[in-house]
């Protein structure tokens, strides 16, 4: 289905603030996919994106009453879409700024400590085997060679995001898969 007219999101619009389910199931199945692209920008995380594009759509359902329907719908849950990613960022800031640094520290500390076992040991080297060859390379780069994500962009030839990208999704998925040594030391 394609995007709605100006007339048609009116209608929309209206039909959505008196709890059309329809209304709102036309709105969603024409938007939901440029909402998507749209975070994407913010988080370049389709998973991500998706969860935050749907809390918004769930979000304006569960509080109608705060919609005005003289304003064009569209433009009304784009606001809510960003407003979601931007709250998304600070959180991810946050979390990454004190959770992956003990991670960071007990990977790369390049120090025996007696306390971490030779099985930690062994599945911290496993996890890294198990990152796509280019996120290991980001990941080793800007962790053990302190290299900036500028340097590591013009080294690999990609954007800088791209780059970034990489350190995300390294850094998420050393987090899910070595929560347990926050736990064991």
């Amino acid at each position: 289905m394609g995007t709605l007219n100006e007339q048609e999101l009116k209608e929309i619009g209206c039909r959505v603030k008196r709890g059309d389910h329809e209304a709102f199931h036309t709105l969603y199945r024409c938007y939901f996919e440029r909402y998507v692209r749209y975070a994407v920008r913010y988080t370049c995380d389709v998973e991500e994106a998706t969860d935050l594009v749907q809390n918004a759509f769930f979000s304006l359902w569960e509080n109608l009453s705060q919609y005005d329907e003289s304003k064009n719908i569209f433009l009304y849950l784009l606001i809510i879409v960003k407003n979601n990613c931007l709250n998304y960022l600070r959180s991810i800031k946050i979390k990454d700024s004190h959770g992956d640094k003990i991670v960071e520290a007990m990977l790369f500390s390049g120090v025996d400590d007696e306390g971490v076992d030779d099985d930690i040991r062994a599945r911290l080297k496993q996890v890294l085997q198990e990152l796509p060859d280019k996120g290991r390379f980001v990941l080793l780069e800007h962790i053990v060679e302190g290299k900036k994500v500028k340097d590591i962009a013009l080294e690999m030839d990609v954007a800088e995001s791209t780059v970034k990208t990489h350190l995300k999704r390294s850094l998420k998925y050393l987090r899910e898969h070595l929560s347990f040594i926050l736990f064991s030391v």
